[in-house]
């Protein structure tokens, strides 16, 4: 049975309820809109390459996908199974041959879910007119004997020289251990052609749970999961490895644990890389202020690494990794932005076509954790300064009845906010110049109506003590989403109190804890 394309069509990709929603009729459909978008663009004979990772549903998507695209005059090229950023790397490398990419995954979202993310040659994103054009048809074909587009070993070098990688030291007397925890996902498939490169340095690595399989018997595989990071963190130590690595269903998204097992939030991830990369373009030719992107939601960490009289400029960006890859190509970024990152673990990179990637940034850990350890300094204790310092609730999800009861909720936070003062709101507003969204102080009445996007967040501090929220709704599902920082003296306690205080707001205006 055929569906509405506004049942299956979100803020960045398609998402859809298999086979429900999204099938392999309203794929053909998605199919030669695809193909049809391309040729507007002037490619009158389009090649699109296809991956998938192993949720249920992705043959007969990959289907319905592949002969839309091939009737309406496109070509297909199957990459088969495959992380996210698989499909990245080809569309971002071989930019002249693909003319887009799309990924059959529904990410982190729960296993009665499927989905596609599209991206066009050098891995530009889709824009909210060309998923618009989107939804109105169906996408491509599939054929068993198509040529395979991916080299393994290719990709693994490529990422390994990103990462400066083939210049650590060799360290035989100082062996390194890694477990990566692949949650049934596409881990282990992403990350095995770079275990054998790490092997020849002397870098041992442990895959758990890495064969996959869309039923995903442990739990939807989510670094922002307490469970999943809880499990990672008891393989760890029961290892007794140096760091945890544990990827999301399509592996573009790593979360990571110390040598303690203790969760390294995805803002102290950030930070340690900006440093890494910031250093490391120090060594070379000086330029123009280099730029470091982080989301609403990322820690006041950030903001205190880099404040806005320093050397760095950061950059405060919508949450929505189709947004941030607009922003890092923008006129004003494009030749200054060394990293950006989200607070639900995605990481992105210039070198890597302005996209994400969990492996390349499971190697900058790599190489990170090596170097430390050689100079005699463990992950746990560099990090024990900004645990101490810096409280965060992870994201809390709230159920609501529809759009319109999520809108009233967040009108009722605001409110609530404004009428305690002292706090600095920030919002999303559309940039005219750059042509995409960005975040904005406001003195204004919070008003959802205008905004670009209708995501909330309120900043209080004083002296060295501080508090901030985000609430936002989900950009898939019929969600709240909260997340809180406090900073400072008692921060633990803080950040608890103000949850609690948050939390019933919420749950007075209709929510239900998710």
């Amino acid at each position: 049975m055929a569906c509405p394309s506004r049942d299956f069509l979100k803020r960045d990709d398609i998402r859809g309820l298999f086979p429900s929603q999204l099938n392999g009729e309203s794929a053909r459909r998605l199919g030669k809109a695809v193909c049809e978008l391309l040729q507007s663009k002037g490619s009158p004979h389009p090649i699109l390459v296809v991956g998938h990772d192993c949720r249920r549903g992705n043959r007969e998507i990959s289907q319905g996908l592949s002969l839309g695209f091939w009737e309406a005059g496109g070509e297909c090229r199957q990459a088969g199974l495959v992380s996210t950023e698989h499909i990245y790397y080809l569309c971002g490398e071989e930019a002249e041959k693909y003319t887009a990419g799309a990924m059959v995954t529904a990410s982190h979202n729960p296993r009665e879910y499927n989905g596609i993310k599209f991206v066009h040659s050098g891995c530009r994103p889709f824009s909210p007119e060309d998923l618009a054009f989107l939804g109105q048809r169906a996408d491509q074909l599939y054929t068993e004997d198509a040529p395979a587009a991916l080299d393994p070993q290719r990709y693994a070098r490529h990422l390994f020289s990103l990462a400066g990688l083939a210049e650590l030291p060799d360290a035989p007397e100082r062996p390194l251990k890694l477990l990566v925890l692949a949650g049934n996902g596409m881990g282990q498939v992403a990350f095995a052609s770079l275990a054998e490169l790490l092997a020849s340095k002397g870098i041992q690595t442990l895959f758990r749970e890495g064969r996959p399989n869309g039923d995903f018997p442990h739990g939807v595989p989510n670094p922002l999961l307490p469970d999943f990071m809880e499990r990672l963190g008891k393989q760890v130590r029961q290892e007794k490895a140096d760091l945890g690595i544990g990827f999301d269903g399509d592996a573009d998204r790593a979360g990571f644990t110390d040598e303690t097992g203790a969760v390294i939030l995805p803002s102290q991830v950030l930070a340690l890389i900006a440093q890494e990369k910031l250093a490391r373009q120090k060594k070379g030719v000086p330029g123009e202020r280099p730029v470091i992107m982080k989301n609403l939601c990322c820690s006041q960490l950030l903001e205190e690494l880099f404040p806005q009289d320093g050397p760095v400029e950061l950059v405060e960006t919508p949450v929505g990794h189709g947004r941030i890859k607009q922003l890092m190509r923008g006129e004003a970024f494009r030749q200054r932005v060394i990293f950006a990152g989200e607070h639900s673990g995605h990481y992105f990179y210039p070198e890597f076509h302005s996209v994400d990637s969990g492996v390349l940034t499971t190697l900058y850990m790599v190489g990170l954790v090596r170097r430390s350890q050689l100079q005699g300094l463990s992950l746990s204790r560099q990090l024990a300064p900004w645990r101490v310092r810096f409280s965060w609730s992870g994201e809390l999800n709230y159920q609501m009845e529809s759009t319109e009861a999520t809108r009233q909720a967040m009108a009722k936070v605001a409110k609530a906010m404004e009428e305690r003062g002292g706090g600095c709101r920030r919002e999303v507003r559309f940039d005219d110049t750059l042509q995409a969204q960005r975040v904005y102080s406001s003195s204004l009445p919070y008003d959802p109506q205008s905004l670009g996007a209708p995501d909330l967040k309120f900043h209080f501090s004083q002296g060295d003590d501080g508090w901030w929220f985000v609430l936002r709704p989900s950009g898939n599902e019929p969600k709240l989403r909260l997340n809180v920082e406090a900073w400072g003296r008692e921060a633990a306690r803080q950040c608890q109190d103000k949850v609690q205080a948050l939390e019933a707001l919420l749950l007075a205006s209709g929510a239900q804890k998710a």
